[in-house]
C-alpha cells in the first residue's frame, strides 16, 4: 500500500545518506533540492519538477537544501508493508 508524506527540509538540512525498501515518486513543491546519487551525479530539481527514486541499496543518496528557503516534497512510497520507508546508509567510499 503506498505511503504519503510531506517532507520540509530548512535551509542548509539534508536527508542523510540512505535507501528506500520501495519505489518513491517525489514531486518538489517549493524550493530546491540537490541530490547527490551512487554514482556521484548530482541532480538538482525545481519547484514542479517530479523525480523518481528507485528501490534498494545499490540507490543510495542524499538530498540537501543548499538554498535560504525550505524546501518541501511531497512523496509516494511504494514499499512492502512492514517496511521502514527510508534506511539510513553510509556514504558512498568515493565520497569520504
Amino acid at each position: 500500500m503506498p505511503v504519503v508524506q510531506t517532507i520540509t527540509l530548512a535551509p542548509g538540512a539534508s536527508t542523510g545518506w540512505h535507501y528506500h525498501p520501495g519505489r518513491v515518486q517525489v514531486m518538489v513543491l517549493s524550493g530546491t533540492l540537490t541530490r547527490t546519487l551512487a554514482d556521484g551525479s548530482v541532480v538538482v530539481s525545481s519547484p514542479g519538477d517530479g523525480l523518481v527514486e528507485e528501490a534498494g541499496p545499490e540507490h543510495v543518496h542524499i538530498g540537501r537544501n543548499l538554498g535560504t528557503v525550505p524546501v518541501v516534497l511531497a512523496a509516494s512510497y511504494d514499499v512492502p508493508e512492514g517496511s521502514q520507508l527510508a534506511v539510513d546508509a553510509p556514504a558512498p567510499q568515493w565520497s569520504r
